[in-house]
């Protein structure tokens, strides 16, 4: 599956997304790619468990190929790299799959 269609579907799925948040903090992190579904904007948004409990939720566009989010498999252990914008927000810049020339 590419991502859900909606956030309808997650919930007729039983998911919930309350305890996901968009992250606050640079640099290079392992999780693992828990589900995704389509935003309103022609956006994706991933959602993920870090290693650390954390539960993080971040905004993939197709300006970038989504970074390749829609194919990867829910489950997927991933390195994830966020970084900060010129306006000071936190966004996902770089996805790589575990073991993928790591």
């Amino acid at each position: 599956m590419r991502a859900y269609s909606s956030f309808a579907q997650l919930e007729e799925k039983g998911i919930h997304v309350d305890e996901y948040h968009f992250m606050e903090q640079e640099g290079a992190f392992q999780a693992r790619l828990d589900f995704k579904r389509w935003g309103k904007a022609k956006n994706i948004l991933a959602y993920f468990a870090f290693e650390d409990g954390r539960k993080v939720v971040a905004s993939v566009w197709n300006d970038n190929d989504y970074l390749g989010i829609p194919e990867m498999e829910e489950g997927a252990v991933l390195m994830l790299t966020f970084k900060k914008s010129k306006k000071g927000k936190v966004y996902l810049r770089k996805v790589e799959k575990k073991g993928d020339g790591q």
